[in-house]
Formats: structure tokens, sequence, C-alpha cells
């Protein structure tokens, strides 16, 4: 993916993206939590790598932001003060913008707004102060003489940053060829090809989770005679989120016409109806929605967050992005009732959350037929949903993020310290009766889905884990291996995931943390060996002299299908 944004930036005369962002989605009601890999500092990290790469192997430079711990402000508020200690940071925040910065050898490093020690002090990084300034108004590069002049700005400040932005564009090879835009003549067969689209579809379809499936997916395009596509997000503009180009909400694949071009050849009748807005409260719609549903065999009703750059910037609605937070994960306007009349009309009913964060709306995983989590599409968006929803297509994307009951049951991460989520649950249940418990009173600290979590058409069956040693040294790698099966009629593919605990420990330590993980296909019936290796000196903690140590004992290796769905584990010890 990153090769190819990589190849049609240089085709425009554009040599230097803002990207990857490493930051970690743990505050869910800030606005940037959809530009974010996930909750978990190693999958954002081997993806923070995997993108500088690509976008640099062509000669594009990456810009690792937002360094660091930019993703958790206070109360979720964009640019709020950020609270933590050093270990939290090292542990937490700095590995994956080390391993993109560091390992990855990214050419450029955004900074947050923070204290100067945490550039400058970090041992993860060797910038000591932003080179480039991107303020507007006062803070431009207009103010420089005088602060020169003034006393206020040094020279040799100066210089460094100068230098530093020279050295950049020398090792891109700027000076040799300045001129990177390609000729508008080839620009076909250079942005926008048939490769990019078809790579598109596939990595978007790969990314779609489905979360709940009452048996109605996938459905049969052989028998089904009638579907309504129904929604705000699911016909007349494209959900891209935030940072996109402009009017590039008008250019791409809408669910409904991806699930219309499926049937453009046969007697299936595919219609649609918009409901309801992205936002606001009228119900005006509401007739004509529910009477496409009752008619129809299956209804698909698409929602949940928006942002239209369009629609922002001429002061109007939006419900995520940049400096557009939130205080609930609800969905937003008449979109709740508008999906509780369609699914009291239809018991085939497909709920599509089409968001670049959580949606915690329990009760319609409880309701619907199938629950289906889409975060911000690509322009193949509703032809990559129809390969899933009708079965061209097996899914098998899983969250990168928890999901929590509630807005007030978050933080929801997985990787909480040991001890710190108790969980003694109560509950409110939809006839009224109330349950009461301790964590919490009225609902569970348990996450609704938790990390790595993501359902398939396939059942997989795990056995056989096994580590090639036992007993470790802090330099050595351990393998670890599996075998798993595909159980079904159906091929599929499963993504395996290693998890670590250690055991005991100098300083509280993580639950379990996220070592490795392996996506397989599998033919139906098919089993195969998978291995995972696990370096040792991955495994340390930042003492409380503030040094990282692989400290002797006992690591619990974990896999399953995700962080709640450990299906085996073991240990190993290191002496």
């Amino acid at each position: 993916m990153a090769e190819m944004i990589a190849q049609e930036s240089l085709a425009l005369g554009v040599n230097h993206l803002f990207a990857p962002v490493v930051d970690l989605a743990r505050e869910l009601r800030f606005g940037r939590v959809e530009e974010m890999f996930g909750e978990d500092p190693y999958l954002s990290g081997e993806l923070g790598y995997s993108f500088v790469k690509g976008l640099q192997k062509n000669g594009v430079a990456a810009t690792v932001k937002h360094f660091a711990g930019f993703g958790t402000p206070e109360e979720g508020l964009n640019t709020a003060p950020v609270h933590g200690g050093e270990r939290e940071m090292r542990r937490t925040y700095l590995p994956a913008f080390k391993r993109a910065i560091i390992d990855a050898d990214a050419w450029s490093v955004m900074s947050a707004c923070h204290s100067p020690e945490v550039p400058t002090n970090s041992a993860t990084t060797t910038a000591s102060a932003n080179d480039v300034e991107m303020g507007g108004g006062s803070f431009n590069y207009r103010a420089i003489p005088g602060l020169l002049e003034d006393g206020t700005l040094e020279q040799e400040i100066l210089d460094t940053a100068v230098s530093r932005i020279l050295r950049s564009k020398f090792a891109m090879g700027l000076f040799e060829n300045p001129v990177s835009a390609a000729p508008q003549e080839k620009w076909n067969k250079l942005i926008h090809s048939e490769k990019a689209i078809k790579l598109a579809r596939q990595i978007y379809r790969e990314s779609i989770v489905l979360l709940e499936n009452n048996g109605v997916l996938p459905i049969d395009k052989k028998k089904v005679k009638s579907i309504v596509v129904l929604g705000p997000m699911a016909h007349g503009f494209m959900n891209y989120g935030d940072y996109v180009v402009y009017l590039s909400q008008y250019r791409g694949v809408t669910p409904y016409d991806g699930i219309k071009n499926l049937f453009k050849d046969t007697s299936t009748k595919v219609t649609y109806a918009q409901g309801c807005e992205r936002w606001g409260n009228d119900k005006s719609g509401f007739p004509e929605a529910i009477a496409a549903a009752t008619a129809a065999e299956v209804a698909i009703i698409v929602g949940t967050w928006s942002r239209d750059q369009q629609e922002l910037w001429r002061g109007f609605n939006a419900t995520t992005g940049e400096h557009v937070d939130i205080h609930n994960l609800n969905l937003v306007g008449a979109q709740a009732d508008l999906v509780r009349g369609i699914l009291a009309v239809n018991p085939n009913t497909v709920v599509v959350f089409s968001s670049g964060k959580p949606v915690t709306e329990p009760w319609i995983s409880a309701s619907a037929a199938a629950l289906v989590q889409q975060f911000y599409p690509s322009e193949e968006d509703g032809n990559a949903l129809a390969d899933v929803l009708f079965g061209s297509y097996n899914p098998s994307g899983k969250l990168a993020v928890s999901i929590p009951r509630d807005v007030g049951t978050s933080p929801s991460y997985y990787d909480y310290q040991k001890g710190g989520r108790f969980n003694s649950p109560g509950a409110v249940y939809e006839n009224g009766t109330m349950v009461f418990g301790h964590q919490y009173v009225l609902s569970s600290s348990l996450p609704l889905y938790p990390f790595g979590f993501g359902r398939s058409y396939s059942t997989f069956q795990f056995s056989n884990v096994t580590v090639d040693k036992t007993n470790v040294t802090a330099t050595d790698i351990v393998m670890a291996r599996l075998s798993v099966r595909n159980n079904s009629t159906r091929d599929g593919t499963e993504v395996v995931q290693l998890y670590i605990t250690d055991k005991i420990a100098s300083v509280v330590t993580p639950n379990m943390e996220l070592k490795g993980f392996k996506k397989v296909f599998l033919r139906a019936g098919e089993a195969k060996s998978v291995g995972i290796p696990v370096d040792v000196k991955g495994l340390g903690v930042w003492n409380t002299r503030g040094k990282y140590v692989v400290e002797k004992g006992e690591f619990v290796v974990a896999v399953g299908d995700s962080a709640e769905g450990i299906k085996s584990s073991l240990s190993f010890w290191v002496g």
C-alpha cells in the first residue's frame, strides 16, 4: 500500500508525506483516533515500520508522528495535557516510534505539543528541536530575522535546523533530481491505475471485521430476490474521514453502488433509502426507509461517525476528526432510532458501522442478524463490502482496538497493568431489571469486543503448541509453533496471535502483551504448522533505576484468535 501511495505521490511531484501516525488509540473520545493504527505498541510499530519502508523505498520521505504520547489527551480533548510517567512512556508509547524511526530509518519526525524534555531526552530519537515550524501568523519564517537580531533565536540553532533539512533533501536525491512530477500523459499509468484500484479493493476487504453473525451471512446471491440498502453512510458520499483531498468524498464506490453492481445482470431488486442524515434528529425519512425494509428480504443499514471536510470548514457539522472530539461513542442524531425501526420490521437486518473509531451500542450486537465494523474505507468501499456480505470473500479482519461497552467503561485496552482490572460486573437488562455489581455497578470492566477479535465464515482449531526451548538467555530467539486447522467447508484465513506475560518482575508489568502474529490462509479441512518467533531481548522492563533489563524468571506464551480468545499457553524461563 505504501509503495503505491509513494508512486502516486511522486507522479504528482510530492516527495514528502505526513504519515504514518503511530500514536496509540487508547483515548477513544479523541477526534484523531481515526488516524491511528490501533491501541497496541507492537502492532503500531510493525505497521509503522512497513509504511515507512514502503514510502521511502520509492524516494518519498515519511513523517512519523506525533512524537510522543499525543494520542491520550486529558478528557480526549485536542491538544489537552497528556499525563504519564517515564516508565509508561518508555514501555507503552515509545516502542512504536523506535520501530518506525530508528529501525525503519524514517527521514522526518513530527513532534507533539509537549515539554521539550521528551524529544531531547528520549533514547529513541536524536532530534534536539523542531527543524520545521508549520504554524501560521506570527509563527512563520518571516519572524526569524527579528528573532536572530534580538537574540531570542541563536544562529547555531537555525544553522542546525537548516543543515538537517538539507541533509534530508540530499538523502532523497533532490539536488540531482529536484523535479519529480511525471508528465501528465503518464498519469493514467501511475495514478489511479488498474493495479491501484485492485489493491484498494483487496486491502479494504481484508480489513473488514465481522463482529456478529446469526446465520444471515454470507447472503446467498443466487437465492435472495430483494435487498434494501439504508442509512446516511450508504450512498451519496464516501465516508473517508479526516484529511482527504478536497471533494474526494464524492469519488468512489458507495455501499449501495457496490451491492447494486453485484446484481446488475440479475432479477434481484436492490433499492436505497437514506432514512436520516449523518447528523441531526430529523426523522421525516423514517417512513420510506421502514417501508422499504419491510418489503425486502434483507436490509443492510450503514451509518455512524462522519467527517466531511468541505462542510466542516464552511462552518457546518462533523462528528469526528481533528479538533472534533466527542463525549460518547454512541450513534449520532436519529441513527439509533432508525436502526431500531429497521430491526423491528426485518429480522434479516445487517448493521454496518462505517467509522474511524469504535461505536458502543451493545443492543445492536444483541439484536441485529449480523454486525460488521468497516473502518474508514478505500475508494472501493462498496465493492469490498459486497465481497464480504455475499461470500466471495471470507472475512478475516481483526480489531486493532478494543470496543468498550460504553464510554464510561473506557479505556478498555487489553494490556492493562496486572491487578488493574477487576471484574465483578453488574448489568441493566432490556426489560429494566438491574443487577448490581462492583466493577462496574451496572456494567462490566471487560470490553464488548476485545483487541484482536474478528469472526469468519470458517471455524479454526489451534493445537499442539510448543516452544523450541524452555531455558533461554536474554539474547535468544524462542520459536513458538502450533497447528491451525480449518474445520469448516469454506476456505478461510485466520490471524494467529501470540501474547507474552512476564509472570514476576521487579516492577508492575502488563497483564499480557502482543509479541507476534501471523495471517494464515487455509483451504477447507486443511491444517498448517505455524511458527512465530519471540525475541527475548524485547521482553525487558524499565526497572526502578530507569534501566532497560530482561529479568530472570518465567514468561508465559499464549496463543489465540484475540486477547480474550486464548486457546493454549505454556512457559519458558530466562536464566
